[in-house]
């Protein structure tokens, strides 16, 4: 159980600026929300649809995900960080489970699929890390809701997820169709938005500025795609390609919040702990967004820490708890964090 410690006092200081986000927080090829992200790979494997076993009215698929990363996926100073199961891990299969579901109970096809966009996804940590058994993570979906979408024709269909030990809420606005069942989409395809496209798109973060109080951040974002990514693609917002997405939104949300997180309590990234994600809120107001391409921006970005409060557990560990909240190209974050604090 934490504590509250005593009332903190900030004092002012001088606002900061740095040309790039990487300037202060180190090459992106050794950080997580920089290039690392990009090197896991998924796979879910052995679904099988069928209906609530309580109430035997809600469709579901379960399954198991084999999720993998390199050993150095992500390192400070020198030493590389234990692989587990993020955020952005849980949204991708949070979305792939929704397409497997919504193939077999509506029968929606890719062609559907790649008109469909997501209006809103929640996120929920376990009670501990998944950080075992990453090549055989237990998943399942089931439809809990739809309701008709603010544009003719569509509905918004309520998918609650379970990937590990992590909860995923998605809300996905898709054309109102009803057909026979349909295979379930090609996860893995290069060209699908919540498959592996993300390995070819980027962000640069640049221009950073940090306010006096050290709890607010700037920044514009360029955001580029190649290859597959940089074309109309399949699945769900692949028609909408290429254009900011919530990963974009998420992973440059995150990347300020780490500045000002570090910058609150005078703690370098090297010296830092694993920031552990507590919830996460990503919500889209449209799927038509900025693009992304060789010129893609700058967009304005604006970030805060929300409700910043340390903490001293009852073992004598001090942790720093704070929301990381953003808006990039119409889509808005709210991560809420927490990380330990060097002795």
């Amino acid at each position: 159980m934490a504590i509250p410690a005593a009332a903190e006092s900030r004092t002012t200081r001088e606002p900061l600026h740095f040309d790039n986000v990487s300037d202060y927080l180190g090459a992106p090829e050794r950080r997580f929300f920089g290039e690392g992200y990009k090197r896991a790979r998924h796979r879910p494997a052995a679904l099988t649809s069928g209906r609530d076993a309580a109430t035997g009215a809600a469709p579901t698929v379960t399954g198991t995900a084999a999720v993998t990363y390199p050993a150095d996926w992500s390192r400070k100073g020198a030493v590389d960080q234990k692989p587990h199961l993020s955020t952005i891990d849980v949204l991708l299969l949070g979305v792939q489970l929704t397409e497997a579901l919504l193939a077999g109970h509506r029968g929606l096809t890719d062609e559907d699929f790649r008109g469909s966009w997501l209006r809103r996804v929640r996120i929920k940590a376990g009670a501990v890390p998944v950080e075992d058994d990453l090549d055989a993570v237990p998943v399942a979906a089931s439809l809990t809701g739809e309701r008709p979408s603010p544009d003719a024709g569509r509905t918004v269909s309520l998918v609650d997820a379970v990937v590990g030990a992590l909860t995923v809420r998605v809300e996905l606005d898709h054309p109102d169709v009803r057909r026979a069942p349909a295979p379930a989409p090609d996860a893995g395809r290069a060209d699908r938005p919540f498959g592996a496209a993300h390995r070819q798109r980027r962000q640069s973060v640049e221009d950073v500025r940090v306010a006096p109080g050290r709890g607010r951040a700037t920044a514009a974002v360029r955001l580029t795609a190649w290859d597959a990514a940089a074309a109309p693609g399949s699945g769900t917002e692949g028609g909408h390609q290429p254009s900011a997405g919530l990963i974009d939104a998420f992973v440059v949300a995150l990347q300020l919040g780490q500045v000002l997180l570090y910058e609150l309590d005078g703690v370098s990234r090297a010296d830092s702990d694993t920031l552990w994600m507590r919830s996460t809120l990503l919500e889209a107001s449209s799927p038509h967004r900025p693009p992304a391409a060789p010129d893609g921006g700058p967009h304005p970005v604006a970030a805060e820490l929300r409700d910043a409060t340390r903490l001293t557990t009852r073992r004598g560990e001090t942790w720093r708890r704070a929301d990381i909240a953003a808006e990039l190209a119409g889509v808005s974050v709210v991560c809420s964090v927490a990380h330990r604090l060097p002795a």
